[in-house]
């Protein structure tokens, strides 16, 4: 330890470089062939390897292993990690017969014997060192490595989570989450943001954008993959807790708390949690601006809808069937609210704001043929004629024949 402890120094170290140390510490001390973090999920019983270190040329962890391993017949393991026990495995042959599932997995990986310390104080992993050669008993040195590897952990998980440092406004507790589902996913709490392709997984963020948008508390594995992945349904639950830990994984760098949760009716967003959403928030202010009693109010309120939308729910996923009714419910209100924004921006001749809303909603919805008659007759107006012109070949190339005709009409010109 004296010797380990001379080598680190976390201010000179990655955490990833300090957890090799332990990790070859260890192996060094048991005269093992491997040692390796171990995340466990004692919810959804999955683990899965995060660290591991050995001397051998050729690694066969990634190879040996699934990405994502099932506990459900390792209750023996389970049982160790959540009441902080370590687990001893002297000579794997000796439980061939009473646990022969676990007996199994040991064969698949090699393992002759086996020894296995929780990180303390809270389980969210373990230690384990792989056929050791010697003090195969002694775990007082295991798990004092790993309380130090519980260091570099959350030093590591620390790192990544200010990577996503930033939050909205209306983020004001640990409870509040705001979901973005306009264009890409978002997720924002008190500790930053998820983007999509944080999740680095599209059936994630599939998961998550139809359980918000369902209108249902919560739903089975089954009926996930059938309404989402009806194709693939090939073992829903196993599949289920894969993307639900993978998930978990990511959501902790920004939050303590579990986004989603297992129950017995199936799969929900944490009750614990405040969720709000850019589409409801949308809905609110689109139904203030119908109430406004001014047309200041009203114009401020639809900017704010507005600059709400950057384009179709989970863009991602545009066109697939379970989406497409809601996307495109919100798509037609986005092109419904612009319309009315410029044709009050008009009245009250802000023509650089009309100008400045115009465009960029025709670069989400260039199809909008209202979105080109108030740019056109804007730029008119400011007698910028040149410009005009080259909305008017932008309008020709997305609109239909006879939709270019009823615009040129609309603005008095020929459009030859």
């Amino acid at each position: 330890m004296k010797a380990l402890e001379s080598q680190l120094c976390y201010d000179q170290h990655s955490p990833e470089e300090v957890a090799r140390q332990i990790l070859k510490a260890a192996c060094k001390f048991y005269d093992a062939d491997w040692c390796g973090l171990i995340q466990v999920d004692l919810d959804l019983k999955i683990w899965t390897p995060f660290w591991w270190y050995n001397d051998s040329s050729e690694d066969k962890t990634t190879i040996l292993t699934e990405e994502f391993e099932s506990a459900e017949f390792l209750d023996r393991w389970v049982q160790a990690v959540r009441h902080g026990k370590p687990m001893i495995v002297p000579d794997a042959e000796e439980v061939k017969n009473t646990y022969p599932a676990e007996y199994n997995l040991y064969q698949r990986l090699g393992i002759q014997s086996v020894l296995g310390a929780s990180l303390e104080p809270r389980p969210v992993a373990l230690l384990a060192v792989r056929n050791p050669k010697r003090y195969i008993s002694e775990t007082s040195i295991l798990r004092l490595l790993a309380y130090v590897l519980l260091v570099a952990y959350k030093d590591k998980k620390m790192n990544d989570g200010l990577n996503m440092a930033f939050a909205p406004e209306n983020i004001e507790s640990s409870h509040d989450v705001f979901v973005s589902l306009f264009g890409e996913l978002k997720i924002y709490t008190s500790h930053g943001i998820l983007r999509e392709a944080d999740l680095k997984s599209p059936k994630i963020s599939r998961l998550l954008t139809y359980l918000l948008i369902s209108g249902k508390k919560a739903h089975s594995s089954l009926e996930i993959a059938q309404a989402l992945w009806p194709d693939d349904s090939t073992n829903p639950a196993k599949n289920m807790r894969n993307l639900i830990y993978r998930l978990r994984q990511t959501f902790g760098l920004i939050s303590e708390k579990e986004l989603i949760v297992s129950t017995a009716s199936g799969y929900q967003f944490n009750p614990d949690l405040h969720i709000m959403t850019d589409y409801q928030q949308f809905d609110d202010l689109i139904q203030l601006a119908s109430k406004a009693s001014s047309v200041i109010n009203r114009v401020e309120l639809l900017k704010n809808a507005i600059d709400l939308y950057c384009g179709k729910i989970l863009s991602s996923a545009d066109g697939e069937h379970w989406l497409i009714q809601f996307a495109a419910k919100y798509h037609i209100a986005y092109v419904g609210a612009v319309n009315e924004l410029l044709k009050q921006l008009n009245a009250l001749h802000s023509y650089d704001l009309l100008n400045q809303y115009a465009a960029r909603s025709l670069a989400i919805v260039p199809e909008n043929s209202r979105g080109y008659y108030w740019l056109i007759h804007s730029l008119k107006v400011q007698g910028m004629d040149e410009l005009a012109s080259n909305e008017y070949q932008l309008a020709k190339q997305h609109l239909t024949t006879e939709e270019y005709k009823e615009l040129c009409t609309s603005l008095g010109d020929s459009c030859e």
